[in-house]
């Protein structure tokens, strides 16, 4: 079952800012669906849309197959959510922030409130206000917040942001129990790439509006399989001799007379033979490891100078 589909969604401020374009996205339930893309990609907006907190300019929405005003309405209801900060009370503490989120939502059962704190690695009983935990604790927090109303789906905006590696790493494992042990599928967006690979099954990445690419954690891992990469000085013949040799989905044509070969069951010196025996000059062959950061940087369009 799907539980987010977008259809051509675009939003526009203005007659020429353009934040969406044309974005068709699906999340399916059980996953926990990356979002990746630069600083004003328009990672933010397409998760206001999702919430309902902005409308789009066009295009549609459906959350688990409801696209009209009421059903989404009521389908948000199952949506826990960090848009931006976390929108704490710091002069409360961690029980009494439940309490007043689940007032707002009808929800007086103290031991279910203090149940969810458990869950999320705090004490229900600690006297200290939310003004002295630390970034890590006030995020866990955020995030039982968000699960008072029992909610089926969790979307989070950059919900790492800005902590140490032990807050990362106790958030991570919050969320991959929260998927695996109660079933709620997440939406998160984050730039630490690293982090997002230990945590996602599937990836959206979003350029200049555009989504560019949807693909499970099984794609992302094939993308980034080691290869031997190999400079000749004639590409032409050079790909004859590898056609010979390779299947179709075992290299891959690069720039600048570059080949890449990810089949390894010949090694560097056997590699440099084959090129060497078909009178190919080999000017330059080594192994290399492909990773997650230079594949997204990729399919984003490259590196860009940002002034």
């Amino acid at each position: 079952m799907n539980v987010f589909e977008t259809s051509h969604l675009t939003k526009t401020y203005g007659k020429n800012k353009v934040v969406l374009d044309d974005v068709s996205l699906t999340v399916r339930e059980g996953d926990i669906y990356g979002l990746v893309g630069r600083n004003g990609a328009g990672k933010t907006t397409l998760i206001r849309i999702l919430l309902g907190l902005a409308s789009p300019t066009s295009g549609e929405v459906r959350i688990n197959g409801a696209s009209s005003a009421d059903a989404l309405a009521y389908e948000r209801r199952k949506i826990g959510s960090i848009v931006d900060s976390p929108a704490l009370s710091t002069h409360l503490t961690a029980l009494e922030n439940m309490k007043s989120m689940g007032y707002s939502l009808g929800i007086t059962n103290e031991e279910k409130l203090k149940d969810i704190l458990h869950k999320v690695g705090l004490d229900p009983n600690n006297p200290a206000k939310v003004k002295n935990y630390s970034l890590g604790m006030k995020q866990r927090l955020a995030i039982a917040i968000a699960l008072v109303g029992d909610p089926s789906i969790l979307i989070l905006d950059e919900p790492v942001n800005g902590l140490d590696p032990t807050g990362i790493f106790e958030v991570r494992e919050l969320l991959q129990r929260l998927n695996k042990d109660d079933g709620v599928t997440i939406l998160i967006s984050s730039h630490l790439l690293s982090e997002l690979q230990k945590l996602a099954t599937c990836y959206g990445v979003i350029e200049g509006g555009k989504l560019v690419k949807e693909m499970r954690q099984s794609d992302l891992e094939e993308l980034c399989r080691p290869y031997i990469k190999v400079v000749v000085d004639d590409l032409k013949i050079a790909l004859n001799v590898v056609v010979e040799n390779y299947h179709a989905h075992d290299f891959e044509i690069l720039p600048y007379n570059t080949l890449a070969l990810y089949d390894l069951s010949k090694d560097i010196p056997q590699v440099a033979k084959m090129f060497s025996d078909a009178n190919v000059t080999v000017l330059s062959i080594n192994s290399c490891q492909g990773d997650l950061e230079s594949t997204f940087i990729s399919l984003m369009g490259g590196i860009k100078n940002e002034q």
